[in-house]
């Protein structure tokens, strides 16, 4: 289903309960092999899925900064998950791929992102490269596209948690708030890294 001028389809699928959690689908005995795929950060520096940092876990999102809606909510709801785990948020990179490449420039993303976290990154890449990347994770992501005089921009709701080497060892699910991921990550930041 695609909105207008919104974010796209909810990912689908029940999640594997850890500890209780429903909202947090667990990856570790069969994590989700990281794509080959380089892009740019906000700096014009290149960007891996592979490459990230190999003493911290990265929580991943697809997203655009023009979303209304799903997109500055789901970073809103990181930016809360950081405050709440203290110094651990130290041990933790947040970067977002943007799903809208043509207009996303570093600024743009640079501003949007800053108004949430300042250490949070941007990255672009050529669309069907975003694609592709974001689909090796299983996050559904279309390329943006007009339909009667509409821009619609089509991508996942998912987080991703990235293990050094980039491989995903879960996702949270979308509309998971800040206080339910900050239960999950510092388990997850003593099990990964």
């Amino acid at each position: 289903m695609l909105v207008l001028a919104g974010c796209g389809p909810a990912d689908s699928g029940a999640s594997q309960q850890r500890g209780g959690f429903d909202y947090y689908l667990d990856l570790t005995e069969t994590p989700m092999t990281a794509p080959d795929h380089e892009f740019r950060t906000m700096d014009g520096e290149p960007w891996s899925f592979t490459g990230v940092a190999e003493d911290r876990l990265t929580l991943l999102y697809f997203g655009y900064t023009s979303c209304p809606d799903v997109c500055p909510t789901t970073m809103a709801d990181i930016t809360d998950a950081m405050g709440r785990i203290g110094p651990d948020a130290e041990r933790i990179d947040v970067v977002m791929v943007s799903t809208d490449p043509a207009r996303d420039t570093a600024e743009q993303m640079r501003s949007w992102l800053t108004g949430f976290d300042p250490d949070f990154e941007g990255v672009t890449g050529p669309i069907d490269e975003v694609v592709q990347a974001a689909q090796a994770y299983g996050i559904p992501v279309e390329a943006p596209r007009e339909s009667e005089g509409n821009y619609l921009v089509t991508h996942g709701e998912r987080v991703a948690v990235l293990r050094p080497g980039g491989d995903a060892v879960g996702f949270f699910d979308p509309g998971t708030s800040g206080e339910q991921m900050s239960a999950v990550l510092p388990d997850l930041l003593t099990e990964q890294i």
